[in-house]
């Protein structure tokens, strides 16, 4: 940013409705107050405005060419509120002399330019078909405007099929974007981003199926919008599933890396995942589901409760290389030191060390992400960092009942894990395999039934760009006086 543009400084005393209120803009904030003392005052950095417009005067007949009135202006803005949420706020300011709105309007719009990440060309594919069947009016209730608002000039691709997406990126055009997005669940967010990899892959003539080549990592970055059944890539991202947080982290523009984690048979990579990769008891949840999609997102509970009854377990070995066995107990929250550490695939510089685990299992996940939902507040993996380059391994040993249900109710609760459970084991790892002994079962990938069981999989550090600030940090509840 220029001097001249971060050394500008406006003050002007504006009517705000039936009040007059002082506004400064200085050093990248715009304040207000009504007179309040300043720590009273409302505070607002420019990186969280949205846009700042001329108003429209209205027009008696709709057919009237609009004017725009010289004397009132608004500046739209995001704030955060309660639980993670993003909210859109407006501030509209009226001034008799129209060469102090012209200067404020001008000033502003000059300084947001200088976010050149910002969106402008936007390709955002809807998926009809997943969670509740209302991604379209998502779209249109808290996406449409907001976009408008903030000058994005937004394509929409209404999938029709599965793979659509994938298919979409991986054969088409799409230098005339600079960024995409989906308004779905986790398995439409794997769709996009499987397209895109394995496009980039033919694009500089890398082979996908070689598990120790280094994947291309695609230029366009990736913003989600939640309409899905749980979205939990969008709930590790922004901390909820509010679409209006969603749409608005697209917009700031803002980034951070994702890894990705491929996943191969012995010949071909199956697809690369976000969340995670589950053996077993989530395995068979995926699949035995799918036979009731007409019950919607209860089909998960139907058939989760049926398996959990059958309490069946799995035999298998599992082999892993990584760091070290113990997974690092730091969370990951907004400009997170560990993930900000490895970029530009630090990730695979240091000395691996392979490890094997074998026996019955009730459940084997690799989770890439917290994989936390407003059903699992934690997640089955709290410590899983966004972008460190690691997996960590979960593994559920075949137990009775009981045990299952212990487990069930530690993801489920707000301040419990389940790492100190007995028949729990934790590992983090770079990479894994996995072989099967006697009768297999199957894996669930991102919510999709991966059918082959004996699998490699391979961590890619931050080989996605996302458009998130990330979980804001938990604050400390303010006491009252009283110490309560």
């Amino acid at each position: 940013m220029s001097n001249d543009l971060h050394n500008s400084v406006l003050l002007s005393t504006f009517s705000n409705g039936n009040k007059k209120i002082r506004v400064i803009f200085h050093k990248g904030a715009i304040v207000w107050g009504n007179g309040k003392p300043p720590s009273e005052q409302e505070t607002l950095p420019l990186e969280n405005v949205i846009s700042v417009q001329h108003n429209i005067v209205k027009n008696s007949r709709p057919s009237e060419e609009q004017t725009i009135d010289p004397n009132h202006f608004t500046i739209h803005y995001a704030k955060q509120e309660e639980e993670n949420k993003w909210r859109h706020h407006t501030l509209e300011l009226r001034h008799s002399d129209p060469l102090q709105v012209s200067s404020w309007v001008k000033t502003l719009q000059n300084h947001l330019q200088y976010f050149t990440k910002r969106p402008k060309r936007l390709l955002l594919f809807v998926n009809p078909f997943g969670g509740k069947k209302n991604a379209l009016k998502i779209y249109e209730k808290f996406g449409k405007h907001l976009f408008h608002i903030a000058g994005v000039d937004v394509t929409v691709n209404i999938s029709q099929r599965k793979n659509q997406i994938r298919d979409f990126v991986l054969n088409h055009n799409l230098d005339m974007f600079d960024s995409v997005a989906c308004v779905g669940g986790d398995g439409t967010v794997s769709e996009l981003f499987n397209g895109l990899v394995l496009r980039e892959c033919r694009i500089v003539g890398i082979d996908a199926d070689d598990i120790e080549q280094e994947l291309p990592k695609p230029k366009i970055p990736i913003g989600i919008i939640p309409g899905g059944s749980t979205d939990t890539i969008v709930y590790c991202l922004h901390g909820t599933i509010d679409p209006t947080t969603a749409v608005l982290n697209i917009i700031f523009g803002e980034r951070l890396g994702l890894d990705l984690v491929s996943v191969y048979d012995e010949n071909n990579l199956l697809r690369l995942y976000a969340s995670v990769l589950s053996y077993g008891y989530l395995g068979d949840v995926a699949y035995n589901s799918d036979k009731y999609r007409w019950m919607g997102p209860n089909r998960y509970n139907y058939s989760g409760f049926k398996k959990l009854v059958r309490n069946r377990g799995y035999e298998g070995e599992l082999a892993f290389f990584s760091e070290g066995e113990d997974c690092e107990m730091s969370q990951c929250y907004e400009t997170c030191e560990r993930c900000l550490s490895r970029r530009n695939n630090f990730c695979d510089k240091t000395e691996k060390q392979w490890k094997t685990v074998k026996g019955k299992f009730f459940m084997i996940s690799g989770a890439n992400i917290t994989c936390c939902c407003n059903r699992s507040p934690r997640g089955i993996a709290p410590y899983s960092h966004l972008g460190d380059g690691n997996v960590h391994l979960v593994l559920v040993r075949h137990t009775s009942i009981i045990n299952n249900l212990r487990l069930l109710l530690r993801l489920s609760s707000n301040n419990q894990t389940v790492d100190d459970l007995p028949f729990v084991e934790t590992y983090s790892a770079r990479e894994f395999c996995f072989r099967a002994i006697n009768v297999p079962s199957r894996w669930n990938c991102d919510g999709e039934v991966q059918h082959q069981t004996n699998i490699r999989a391979k961590v890619r550090c931050q080989l996605l760009t996302i458009f998130s600030r990330g979980t804001p940090k938990p604050t400390e509840p303010t006491r009252k006086c009283c110490g309560c």
